[in-house]
């Protein structure tokens, strides 16, 4: 205890397996209809795929994600709502770190029979979440899948999983915002995380043990969303270099823009204080799982930082971008280099 492995997440066989048996496959699809090109899809290290619709138009962006085992929590103090949010903030912080305007999203909920409570408060943290992001929810699927899910005993809750797809827009004309312009210099802005939001809560659950009831207000604490913030530094006209949605994969997932570059974070703020309740997992496993404080990261040039933060109205320099031999994420504080998909407390070469 105290990995994401030994809680039972194995995301290096995951990798190995995408890359293995999956990826091959899929890059080998295409679009049939004349004028349409993926812009950036797999492999791409996107956090949503884009599609071109030809000169003049603007082009549409697409993710998908769910809650995880976070339902699990839900369910063991019979409170939905906030998950609702989840799974509707989880895809639309995607959205807009490809620089899309989130528009509209479905959901599709699997479960082992019909309870007409839970749907309803399920339905209502999506409205929620999607009157924040300022999208529609047009559509989804309900699946009634018992022999699929794990079966529960006599007086137990329904048993179900929650996701959902969202589609945004890029005006046309505009680039895909994928990192490639972040240079040394630049400076990362950071944006503070409500809690867990959506991420490690396998891990969370093994690591907290019979206290997860009593911290149940804190670990259902919905993901934040980040779209306003993005849709104000649009209107404010700032260069927005790179914007990273802090989820699975913690602070590393800075390393999925595409600019060959690392990052300092040398002034990360205080996180929330659920995140003490997890001080057993080492450092390194921490902020290669969860976000730690930070939801959204925003790069811009120095000169750009003041006009950011005042369109966003919160945020704070969290810090800066290096030239190096290799990208990499350094938190000096906590004394950890991330490379790849892990941290880890060795010295720079």
């Amino acid at each position: 205890m105290g990995d994401y492995a030994s809680a039972g997440v194995d995301e290096e066989r995951e990798q190995a397996a995408f890359g293995a048996v999956m990826r091959p496959w899929l890059e080998k699809t295409r679009v049939a209809r004349e004028g349409v090109a993926v812009a950036s899809g797999i492999g791409s290290g996107s956090f949503a795929s884009v599609l071109s619709l030809g000169p003049g138009l603007p082009a549409v962006a697409v993710t998908t994600d769910g809650v995880g085992t976070k339902i699990e929590i839900a369910r063991l103090v019979g409170r939905y709502e906030g998950i609702g949010v989840d799974c509707v903030a989880n895809n639309v912080n995607d959205l807009i770190c490809v620089g899309a305007d989130p528009v509209a999203m479905v959901d599709y909920i699997a479960l082992d029979t019909v309870d007409e409570w839970v749907l309803g408060e399920l339905a209502r943290g999506m409205f929620l979440g999607a009157d924040a992001a300022g999208v529609a929810v047009v559509g989804g699927e309900i699946a009634q899948v018992a022999s699929l899910l794990a079966p529960r005993g006599a007086g137990e809750p329904v048993v179900f999983d929650l996701v959902g797809t969202a589609v945004g827009v890029l005006p046309a004309g505009s680039a895909v915002l994928d990192g490639s312009a972040v240079a040394p210099g630049d400076v990362v802005l950071g944006l503070r995380s409500s809690g867990l939001h959506s991420n490690g809560y396998t891990l969370a659950r093994s690591v907290l043990g019979g206290r997860v009831a009593f911290l149940a207000d804190q670990l259902l604490e919905p993901t934040r969303v980040y779209v306003p913030a993005a849709r104000a530094l649009w209107a404010a006209g700032v260069a927005v270099h790179g914007m990273v949605h802090i989820s699975g994969g913690g602070l590393l997932n800075l390393l999925r823009l595409a600019a060959p570059v690392g990052y300092v974070l040398d002034a990360l703020p205080e996180p929330p204080p659920v995140f003490s309740e997890l001080a057993s997992v080492p450092a390194a496993e921490r902020y290669a799982t969860f976000n730690m404080g930070i939801g959204l990261c925003v790069v811009v040039a120095p000169a750009d930082v003041g006009a950011a933060l005042a369109a966003m109205g919160e945020g704070s320099v969290i810090g800066r971008v290096v030239d190096g031999p290799d990208r990499r994420v350094e938190l000096p504080a906590a004394g950890l280099v991330g490379r790849g998909d892990a941290f880890s407390d060795a010295p720079l070469r």
